[in-house]
Order: structure tokens, then sequence, then C-alpha cells
């Protein structure tokens, strides 16, 4: 392992986070925050551009980076971020537990939404307001793919971090990110981000809290405002704008990039892209339909269902109602979302609808051969014949998401009161859904859970936005060898 070489990234990407924390500092002078305030975000920039440039000031001789390397740099980028990020809550006193800071930061930049703030967020200071969502939008996308814009020559190492930082089995679409310009990505996540804000704004959300909420439905993390979460805001328009916001973030970000060039017909042709589509439009009318005793105004009841079936399956977790009063059927439909997820190379997590298909598709090839042994059978995705190895792959990281989930639910039961206060923790951790320690129901935080618990889940948090193995790569003791 060449830990010199993921020495020096870590230490540009800490440079780069203290950058970014200025942003927030520019927030706090609009608004007039008090010193405090300005003192946290100060020290907490003076300590990331500190430590970054000891770690990074030589260019390390040896320069092999690998796969092994790649997956290792994400697990630690990642533990890094949720440790400096958590300095201005700690400072600001803001969040009162160095466990519990560290809890809210990995919370935002893996974009699950977790939160231990109990009261209404708008009694912060709007630069910390501003910092707790824009972890979610740094997050979203990943300041590794960042790191490969703007140091010069990275090269073909950058396949290896896409591999273990990207969501998603979909490598082809990984490595077309590498070889055309990252710039367009951003470009396109940013300018969807400031399009949100512009609408929720024309829908008299104020500019500020515009600008939160969009940042949430970018990174598909959904920290609330409020208690309430959208209901506060008893608007059918805002809560439409949203619902359409985080359809199309749970979408494969490398569309927006096939457009930008031209290749729309490529996007349309996608087959996740119609499975994603499928299972949207199959829920909300399974739902709907379960759901029409108990409502008098149809539009209503559709508005509410799009809206929580495109919040769930997107794992951003805004709710505008109590879940909990809505039939069961509803609840065990809207389950199976929070495991499924959206699309792969989205922001994203769960399982991923890509894998759900060949998963499916696996299904019944295994079916037909039952039937007829001596038959050849061959599974095509986007009408490429899959060979038993991703078949495989993609069966083994299922047992393994299964197995981790196992874990957790039983590690957190010592610290719930009942399993479902256990099963939405382990659910919000290891799919990044966030939301509520009460399974459907209003949002609450996690600051009722023991120190222990909420470090478990921090390690989880950051193990479902990586997808398992980059964090089971870098515990492997094979993975601390010199290379």
């Amino acid at each position: 392992m060449n830990w010199a070489f993921i020495r020096f990234l870590i230490g540009r990407l800490l440079m780069v986070l203290g950058i970014l924390m200025t942003i927030p500092v520019f927030v706090g002078f609009i608004y007039q925050n008090d010193a405090k305030m300005m003192y946290a975000f100060f020290v907490s920039i003076l300590l990331c551009l500190a430590v970054g440039y000891a770690l990074s000031y030589k260019m390390p001789k040896n320069a092999l980076f690998f796969s092994r390397e790649g997956y290792a740099l994400v697990a630690l980028s990642w533990i890094t971020y949720g440790v400096f990020g958590a300095l201005p809550f700690y400072l600001s006193g803001a969040v009162k537990s160095p466990i519990d800071a560290i809890f809210e930061s990995v919370s935002g930049f893996t974009t699950t939404g977790a939160s231990v703030l109990s009261e209404s967020l708008t009694a912060l200071p709007e630069a910390l307001m501003f910092w707790r969502s824009f972890t979610l939008l740094i997050g979203g996308m990943g300041m590794l793919i960042f790191l490969m814009y703007i140091i010069p020559n990275f090269g073909a190492k950058g396949v290896h971090v896409m591999r273990a930082e990207l969501p998603g089995p979909n490598q082809s679409k990984i490595e077309s990110r590498v070889s055309h310009s990252i710039l367009i990505l951003y470009g396109v996540y940013i300018f969807l981000t400031f399009v949100v804000t512009l609408l929720l704004r024309w829908g008299d959300v104020p500019w500020f809290e515009a600008m939160l909420l969009a940042m949430g439905v970018a990174g598909t993390g959904g920290f609330n405002i409020y208690p309430a979460s959208i209901g506060h805001y008893n608007s059918q328009y805002v809560e439409t704008v949203l619902a359409f916001a985080m359809m199309i973030f749970g979408m494969n970000f490398n569309f927006f990039y096939l457009i930008v060039i031209g290749k729309v017909r490529d996007v349309l042709r996608d087959e996740e892209l119609k499975w994603y589509l499928m299972i949207i439009g199959v829920s909300c009318a399974i739902i709907a339909f379960t759901l029409l005793p108990l409502y008098d105004n149809l539009g209503v009841m559709i508005g509410d269902v799009f809206f929580n079936v495109t919040s769930v399956m997107s794992t951003t977790a805004y709710t505008n109602l109590d879940l909990l009063k809505w039939p069961v059927t509803t609840h065990i439909i809207l389950l199976v979302l929070m495991f499924t997820g959206a699309m792969s190379g989205s922001t994203t997590s769960g399982l991923k609808v890509i894998r759900i298909g060949i998963f499916l598709k696996s299904i019944r090839q295994e079916l037909r051969k039952i039937v007829s042994p001596n038959r050849v059978v061959s599974i095509t995705f986007n009408g490429r014949a899959l060979g038993n190895r991703e078949q495989r792959g993609i069966a083994f990281y299922l047992m393994t998401y299964l197995l981790m989930f196992v874990v957790l639910l039983i590690i957190l039961s010592f610290d719930t009161s009942n399993f479902s206060s256990a099963f939405s923790a382990t659910i919000a951790t290891l799919s990044n859904i966030g939301g509520s320690l009460d399974l459907l129901g209003p949002s609450e935080d996690y600051v009722q859970l023991n120190g222990f618990s909420k470090i478990i889940m921090s390690f989880g948090m950051i193990m479902g936005r990586l997808e398992i193995y980059p964090m089971l790569v870098l515990l492997s003791p094979t993975s601390w060898r010199k290379i």
C-alpha cells in the first residue's frame, strides 16, 4: 500500500475543505452572526489548511496507485471529512459533544440527513445552518472527483478512485467520467441546485431556506429546517417542485453529461432509467389505490403519494405528513423503496435499481435453466450480455449488504427501545436515508443514542455511502502491507 501518496492526496483534500469553509463565513458576515460563530469557522479553516499543508507539502517520489490505494484513499478521505467537518459544530458550541459533532458532520457528507439537533434549526446561526446543508451538496458529488480535476497529471489513477467513490456497479459510465470533462458534471450539478432554489423562491419560500432545501435535494440528504420538515410550508407547489427535483437527482448524472453533448437517445434507451421510472410509477399506483378511502381530494392524494415515493426512493427523506397514519401496505412498499434506492451514478444510496434489475433477471435465468437444463440463457442489460462474474459480483454485494445490515441491527438493538427504532437506525445508516428514529413517523433526532452507537452509525453511514467495500478494504490486514 502506497501510504505516502495517499497521505499527500488527503492533505490536498483537507486544504480544499478549508477553502470551502470560507463560503459559510461569508454567509455569517451577511447575516451578522456573532464573533463566536466566526471564530469557530476561522479556527476550523486554519486547522484544515495547516494539517493539509503538513500532509501534502511535498509530492512523494513513489506515485504508484492501484485499485487497493483507490479504495483506501476513498475510505480515509470520507473519515477525514467527517472529523474536520465537525469542527464548526463543536467549536461554535452548537453541538456539545465531539461525537455528536462528528455524527452530524458525517451525516451531512454521506448525504444521510440524520441529526442530533433536536430543536428548530432556525435557532442556529445562519453560517452553521448553511454549512450543515452545504456538506450535503459537497458529499453528493464527492470531493475526490473534484480533486482529480485540480491535481495535474492525475491520469488513469482516477479510474480507481471513481470506482471506489461513485455508487453503483455500472463501470462503463464511471470510466466515461474520467475521460470526459468533470467540470461539466459539476456545472450541471450546481446549475440544477440553482434552478431548484429559484423554483422554491417562486413558491414564497424565503431565499435562505430555499437555498438550504435545494442543497438538501441535490445531495439527496434532506436535513430538515423545521421539525415538521416540508409539512411546515403547507404548500402543494413546494412539495411538487421538491418531488420532481428528488426524482431528477435520483437519476444517473452521466445522463446530464450525455444530454449536454447531444446524446439524448442514449439516455432514453437506458434500461436502468426505464426500471427506475417503472418502479416509481407502480409504487405510486399501488399506494394511491390503497389510500383512496382516506382522501377526499384526489389531487392532494396524488401529490402526497408522489412526494413520499420520490423522497424515500431518492433517500432524501423529506416528509410532509405522518406516514404512520397510512395503511400497513403503504409502509411495506416504502420500506422496499428504502432498500432499493435510486439509480447508479446518482447522489443517492441504497442497493441501486440496476442491481435489483439484474438480480431479478438472474432469478428468471435460473428458473429457465431448471425447466430446460440444456438451454443456453444469457442476461443482457442495455443490450450488453452480462458474464457470470458480473452476476456473481451483484449477488455477493447483496449478501454483503444483508450481512452488514444484520450486524448493525444487532449492535444498535442494545441502545434502542424497540425493534422499529433499531431497524430505522440501521436502514438510516446503511441506506443513508436518515429521517426518523421511529420508522416512517415524523422526523426525530438521534441525540438519545449513546456515544458508541453514534460512532457505529457514523462508520455505517460512510460504509453505506461508499457501498461497503472501501471500508472493508481499509479494515483488511492486507491493506496495511507496504508495496
